[in-house]
């Protein structure tokens, strides 16, 4: 009989999974001052995010959109900034919609951990996506379409198979109406047991016994620490809870345990700005500032339509004539080494015989026609007669 390979596991296309995964990177001249805040984004949609995304100033956004698709990437994450102001995009991929949001302010995690007595931050809670609460969300049409895409930037739960192992972290989404700001919360979870002194908890907690050298006995140990502080008796009523599953060290299921909440960062208070369709260049469905009529609303959507139709014959000529399809770069590249080569086996300019044989980008008649601007050192008019010469085709 032969031998199957049972260690190997079973290998599934990152495109068809059906958890949300997201890209987070910074877009525009100035959205380098956002780095600190990317990185601290890209640890919150851990481990569903690419952690080690390398962008530049030169990447376009359609550079993003086409790798997205075979890795399964859904959401976008962008961060870009002005002269008076940073803004946070949730973009849907490929083809929107996409919610623009201003980040008034923001910590970032040190800042947060800086605040912290006993911070605690396992590598086990970077293992699964965090938990998403939201508060006061609904009303409004742009709030409704807010909460759709903060639902499914995270994987959803089945409350009845979720394991709790995985609860480790959450994130919390607060809608203020009276400043019609939004409060991103990060925070992680932790549960200990309940109804059991301090010097038992940290018994059960570690992985090696404590040094009892200098005790007499065992209960002395037990005794001297005493329970919990007055501010843990207080929060210990409103936190207790019965689980259902163990978690953790001491956590037995059917047994109660204290839930704690420890903010890990970082913090944003956000506002609704812009929802629009598309990938950041469609209609605009909601502006907070900008308010059009019907007329104005019909101009946009007239004007978008034109850039569609320009965009869809652009393509219909690239598949008709695919040497069309190198950058202008390339092509001035190719025409210059041409133009150089045949002016190397010449040695004179105006010598050439015309041509008409066809080459990928145009006629040899008029790339020799402006070679005598190379020659005699007029390099910046020849390479507007190349470039003129590409536009024209």
């Amino acid at each position: 009989q032969r031998k199957k390979r049972t260690h190997i596991p079973n290998f599934t296309d990152p495109a068809k999974k059906s958890e949300p995964k997201t890209f987070v990177f910074w877009r525009g001249k100035q959205g380098l001052i956002l780095k600190a805040l990317e990185t601290d984004l890209r640890r919150v949609m851990q481990p569903n995010t690419a952690e080690h995304l390398k962008e530049s100033r030169k990447n376009q956004l359609r550079d993003f959109v086409d790798i997205a698709g075979p890795l399964g990437v859904s959401h976008f994450l962008i961060l870009t900034a002005t002269d008076n102001a940073a803004y946070l995009r949730v973009a849907k991929t490929p083809r929107g919609p996409t919610l623009t949001m201003r980040i008034h302010a923001y910590s970032l995690m040190r800042d947060v951990t800086a605040t912290l007595q006993r911070p605690r931050q396992p590598a086990s809670m970077w293992k699964s996506p965090p938990l998403v609460v939201m508060n006061n969300f609904g009303g409004q049409e742009e709030l409704k379409l807010a909460t759709a895409l903060f639902q499914n930037l995270f994987p959803a739960i089945n409350v009845q198979t979720a394991n709790l192992s995985s609860c480790q972290r959450v994130v919390l989404l607060s809608y203020d109406k009276e400043t019609r700001r939004i409060s991103f919360r990060h925070y992680g979870i932790s549960a200990a047991p309940s109804g059991v002194t301090k010097s038992v908890k940290s018994l059960v907690a570690r992985r090696q016994l404590p040094d009892m050298g200098s005790l007499q006995d065992v209960s002395e140990f037990l005794t001297k620490s005493g329970y919990g502080s007055e501010s843990e008796g207080e929060e210990a009523a409103e936190a207790r809870v019965e689980l259902a599953q163990d978690m953790g060290r001491g956590n037995m299921a059917s047994r109660q345990s204290r839930v704690r909440l420890q903010e890990i960062g970082p913090r944003m208070e956000l506002e609704v700005v812009k929802v629009e369709e598309g990938m950041c260049t469609g209609r605009v469905l909601y502006h907070s500032y900008v308010h059009r009529s019907a007329a104005e609303a019909a101009v946009q959507q007239q004007e978008i339509d034109e850039r569609e139709k320009l965009r869809a014959d652009r393509r219909r000529q690239q598949v008709t004539h695919p040497h069309i399809t190198m950058t202008w770069r390339c092509a001035v590249i190719w025409l210059m080494g041409t133009c150089w080569r045949q002016h190397a086996q010449t040695c004179q300019v105006g010598t050439f015989e015309t041509s008409t044989s066809a080459s990928p980008f145009t006629s040899q008649c008029n790339v020799r026609s402006h070679l005598g601007s190379f020659v005699h050192g007029k390099v910046a008019e020849g390479l507007q007669n190349i470039l003129g010469i590409c536009v024209g085709l």
